[in-house]
Order: structure tokens, then sequence, then C-alpha cells
């Protein structure tokens, strides 16, 4: 038999479904062949030297083994041994069943062969390797591992279109360029810095006739020690979540701006109310001094204009407090007091609800309460928890609303607690959800709380119901920053 009859054999063994690996080495101790079931990287090992290949992947003493089994194999000699290698990260010793076996072709050349096979006792990593390449050749994302200068070592076969081998051994910039090849350098800056860690960015492209494109692209980094540094790369395609993701975020949006003008609406009654009052009394006072100043002394004056003066600040205060609220650039934030956002939302929700039996109590135990928000949300916030509280004690004898503002390490915190008697713990566990409510739905839309808490968790901090609290109490907290 010819030595290419043998190779040829081989190939069509299926060798590689029982987890065996066959080569074929010549009186030089060269590779022939050497099939590619325990890796599947696209190397080329015909011609390499067989020292040159396993002194990278086996210590020496197992080394010297495998050169012995060879060169006893190329005198007329079979011989097996047991291989031990180290798995790439040193925790588990694989044992190999090694045949090394003679074969002298028709034309009288010597040759070694040699077959491989794990030990059935270790056949768990070995075992995984193959599962996983059967689920990395069938999935539709891209799978790519790079060596440390870049250079493509695997690929797999996502896409029928795409000649593999050729890419293989090249650069990464022969496939990407520009921007997505800046972001993919950083990700692999990143993921050297963070061995092991998963590093994932969203890469968008421009792809013939389908437009912009995104895509997910998750990096990690291994150093395998002698068998080299290697990062592992999958890329999946998103564009449909990405896309959904935005059209539930700008839904969301135009949700939480309809609560917002919806409030605006329920309040405008009661603003305009509070408008008109200090515009009447600005209004008499003038027709006063205009009718009879002359008959006024210089003190009589001097105490109707402070009076307008009082009037004009009371009309100022409320439409400052509007221009906050009403304010939809969610994209601004500044470093800002939260005690004067508070004093701007009760001035607001008095205005709003006009009701002189109720009691609000404001209290400031902060050394610092700067935080950087953006004011108008945080006033929706603050002015949803004031309305739940005073729908909640509306019917009770005794109606007060406190808010305590306070900071701890690094904190700021805000405690909202009304005079009612806390929540049922089974309605508790679902008052942030979204539409849900106990109003009913000629008063309540369910979004309330859950628009207050993605403003909160949007800003770094947090809201929460406290069940243990003997009255009804609601706490916010959002990272403090120091005074400019």
């Amino acid at each position: 038999m010819k030595v290419d009859e043998l190779i040829d054999i081989f190939k069509y063994g299926n060798y590689e479904d029982q987890n065996i690996r066959m080569a074929v080495i010549n009186s030089e101790s060269k590779f022939l062949y050497m099939s590619s079931t325990l890796v599947s990287f696209y190397e080329n090992y015909k011609e390499m030297p067989v020292y040159d290949y396993y002194k990278d992947h086996f210590p020496s003493s197992e080394l010297d083994k495998i050169i012995n089994g060879i060169n006893n194999a190329l005198e007329g000699i079979s011989t097996s041994s047991v291989i031990v290698l180290k798995d790439s990260l040193d925790k588990e010793e694989i044992n190999w069943d090694t045949t090394f076996l003679p074969f002298t072709s028709e034309e009288g050349d010597r040759f070694c062969v040699t077959k491989i096979q794990p030990r059935e006792i270790q056949l768990s990593t070995t075992s995984t390797n193959y599962l996983i390449r059967e689920i990395v050749e069938k999935s539709n994302d891209y799978f790519a591992v790079f060596d440390e200068d870049l250079n493509f070592v695997y690929i797999s076969k996502t896409d029928q279109d795409w000649d593999i081998k050729p890419i293989v051994g090249k650069h990464i910039s022969s496939l990407i360029n520009g921007n997505v090849l800046e972001i993919f350098k950083d990700r692999v800056k990143k993921a050297t810095e963070n061995p092991g860690e998963v590093i994932t960015d969203i890469v968008k492209l421009n792809v013939a006739n389908r437009g912009l494109v995104y895509y997910e692209s998750s990096m990690e980094f291994h150093d395998f020690g002698a068998l080299g540094k290697y990062y592992l790369d999958r890329t999946a395609e998103v564009t449909e979540k990405v896309l959904r993701n935005r059209e539930i975020e700008s839904q969301k949006s135009a949700i939480e701006k309809m609560s917002k003008w919806t409030a605006l609406g329920q309040m405008a009654a009661n603003i305009a109310h509070e408008v008109n009052n200090p515009l009447a009394i600005i209004e008499l006072q003038a027709q006063s001094i205009s009718k009879r100043g002359a008959d006024f002394t210089i003190e009589q004056v001097r105490e109707k204009i402070n009076s307008i003066k009082e009037q004009k600040d009371r009309i100022s205060n409320i439409v400052s407090s509007l221009k906050i609220y009403s304010h939809d650039d969610r994209s601004k934030r500044e470093h800002t007091s939260l005690s004067s956002i508070i004093h701007d939302s009760i001035a607001l929700f008095k205005t709003a609800t006009v009701d002189e039996s109720l009691k609000i109590v404001f209290s400031n135990d902060s050394d610092n309460d700067m935080v950087n928000i953006n004011s108008s949300e945080i006033i929706q916030v603050i002015i949803n928890l004031l309305n739940n509280a005073f729908d909640a004690i509306d019917e009770l004898s005794d109606q007060w609303i406190e808010l305590n503002l306070f900071d701890h390490n690094g904190l700021v915190y805000l405690d909202v607690i009304d005079s009612g008697v806390g929540i049922d713990k089974e309605i508790a566990t679902k008052i942030f959800d979204r539409f849900y409510t106990t109003k009913g739905r000629t008063k309540g839309t369910g979004l309330g709380l859950n628009i207050c808490q993605g403003i909160i968790n949007d800003h770094g901090g947090a809201i929460s119901f406290d069940p243990e609290s003997e009255y009804t109490t609601f706490r916010i907290c959002l990272p403090q920053v120091n005074p400019s």
C-alpha cells in the first residue's frame, strides 16, 4: 500500500466521531498527515517537524516518550505509552493512550503511524470540546479565536458565502476597519486587562441590501500557558432586539410624558384658582392706591406695595415650579440641592390641592443634600408620592404628610410619610408593577409608582416601601455629590 492511500483511509475513516487523532510521520520526523479531531483550528501540519509541534503541547518528560515511540516505529517496533497532558488551566491531567505503529510503503519507505485517544475515565474535557464544536458550527452566531497578535486562528462556518480557510492566519484588520476596528481593539484591551471576564459591545455596520445592522460582540481573554494566549470572540446579530428595545424606550418615554401632563391637567383648575387669588388681591390694592392714593400716608402706601410684592412673589413661585415640572429635556442633569427641589414640589402640590386641613411638614437633617439630577423628573416623583399620600388619607380625620431629608454614607435619603396605617403586604409586593392600581379605573392608571421607580433607577438611586413602619412610608435614595 502506498502512503497516500493510507492517508486517504484515515481521512475517510470517521475517526473524529470516535474521539481519535491519527497522524502519519515520515523518516525525517515530519508530519505527512494529522486529523483535526481534537481542535477545530485550521492548521496545516504537513511537513511540520514533530518536535516543533509537541514541544508547545507537552512537558519534556512526556515529549521524550513521544520521540522514543516515533523512533521505535521507524525502526519497525510497535510501542504503546500513556502520555499525560495537563489541561490549559493546569487544573486537570488528561491521560492519552498513544500507540506508535510502524508502516512500510510498497516503495519500501518507513513511516510511523500514531493513534492517540483519551482514556474513557478522562473523557469529560475532550467530550465537552466536541460538544461545544458541534454547537458552535451549527449556531447562527459567529465564533472566532484570535492569537495575541490578533490573527485569526479559528472562525466558525456560519455563512456559506464566506471562504473560511483564507481568513485563518490573517489579521483582524483584513476583515474590519475604521471605527469598528477601533471598537474591536478597545474590547481587546479591556479583555486583556480582565482575563476570563466577558467584555461586550454593540457594534453597528452598514450591510449591503440591508442598511444598518447591529451586532453584539462578546470577548474573553485566556492565557493557556505553553499553549499560548488567545481571544475568544462571539458575535451575534441583535438588530431586531436593539430596535425593539428602542421602541419600548420610546413608548416608555411617551407614557411618562402622558402621566406628567395628565397630572398637570388634573391640577390645572386648582392652580388657576391659586393664581387668581393673588391677582385679585393685587388688583384691589392697585385700585385702592389709584382711587384713594392722595388720602394714604406714606406708610399705608408702603404696606399696600409690600402686599402687591408678596402676591407677585406667590405667583412667581407657582410659575417657577410649573416651569421646572413641565421641562421635557430628560438628558439635562445638574448638581442641585434636593431640599430646594422638595420645596418646589411642596409649593406646587399645595397649590394644586388647596386643602387647608392637610398639614405638610418638611425636616432637613442633611449636611450635604447635593445630587446630580434632572429637576423636572425628581419633582414628578415627589409630587406623585404626595398625591398618593393625599389620596390615601383623604377620608381620615388626622391628615398629615411628613418629608424627612437626611444623608448617610454617600447617599441622600428622602422619606415621604403619611398618616395612613400602611399598605397590605400582598398589595405592597405589586405597587411598583406597571398598570397596578388600588384607586380604581376612574382615578388611577397604575403607572405612577412604576414611572417613579424608572426615574429614580435611571438616576442611580432606589425607591422602596417600608413595610415595617407604623405609618405609610416611602423612601428615596440618590447618590450624593460634593458641593461645587
